[in-house]
């Protein structure tokens, strides 16, 4: 009897055990990275832009689905909130700030996110399924179709920011890991995190909402500027750019966005982020 309730018990963990891996799939690999402990290196960077607006009640949802999906698949991820549309407008004295861009409105304009209705986001701007612009159940499906295939690029950045000046200057290098035999695209966005102001959760005002990852401007518009007409294997492009930080933003909490398209369907190949050095 006491040998069949130890075993009840071994095979109670293992089980356990067995459940947790099936649960967390990319759980447990390479420290900060996350994913299959088959993927290749450098790995995939996957931008998912979370089109959204403090008034809009079925936002906050989303921007919970999109903590899951960066928790699971970690640096795989690079998360974008847009604020777009009559949800971002400023409405006092409730809702008093304007966190649309220019950019921000430029992609909501081309890809018509919000006449699709709130919240929407798209995946590397890459169709699943016949479709750009995807509901938030569906953001994880696609991640999950794309986030172990092969880079064929790997993009580094490095930044300082000159406090005197208030500008911030960044250096921009794609490294090509395979041949691309289309013209390409770079672009770079300033995103800004932790900021405190209201948002409408549901039924409930929240006045202290903590907004993540939020866009603040793109550097050379929404999709970039050409680079390239191709690219060989090995080549690479580098670029620098020196632009004035806003005196609203806090710098200690930016980071900078860049990423790699096709010129002619602005999908993503690859993207990268990285914080603003402000140790000078």
């Amino acid at each position: 009897m006491k040998f069949f309730k130890l075993s009840i018990f071994i095979s109670f963990i293992i089980f356990s055990f067995a459940c947790n891996e099936i649960n967390n799939p990319l759980k447990d690999w390479q420290e900060g990275t996350c994913g299959d402990k088959n993927s290749p290196v450098p790995i995939r960077k996957i931008l998912v832009e979370d089109y959204t607006g403090h008034r809009c009640p079925n936002c906050p949802d989303a921007a919970r689905i999109l903590d899951g999906i960066h928790n699971d698949y970690c640096d795989h991820i690079i998360p974008i909130a847009v604020h777009v549309s009559f949800f971002a407008e400023p409405h006092d004295p409730d809702f008093p700030e304007d966190f649309r861009t220019k950019t921000g409105n430029e992609l909501n304009d081309f890809y018509g996110v919000s006449n699709q209705g709130l919240p929407g986001g798209l995946i590397n701007r890459k169709e699943f399924n016949g479709n750009l612009v995807l509901g938030k159940d569906n953001w994880r499906s696609a991640v999950d179709a794309i986030y172990n295939i092969t880079p064929d690029v790997n993009i580094i950045i490095e930044s300082t920011y000159n406090a005197d000046a208030k500008s911030i200057t960044a250096n921009i290098r794609a490294e090509f890991l395979n041949a691309v035999t289309e013209s390409l695209n770079l672009g770079l966005y300033l995103t800004e995190d932790s900021i405190i102001a209201p948002q409408q959760d549901g039924s409930e005002y929240v006045k202290k909402y903590l907004h993540k990852h939020m866009l603040r401007r793109g550097i050379n518009g929404p999709f970039g500027e050409k680079i390239l007409n191709s690219a060989e294997k090995n080549e690479v492009f580098e670029k620098t750019f020196t632009f004035a930080a806003d005196p609203g933003w806090n710098i200690a909490h930016c980071e900078l966005v860049a990423f790699i398209s096709k010129h002619s369907t602005n999908e993503i190949l690859q993207a990268e982020s990285e914080p603003i050095n402000n140790s000078n």
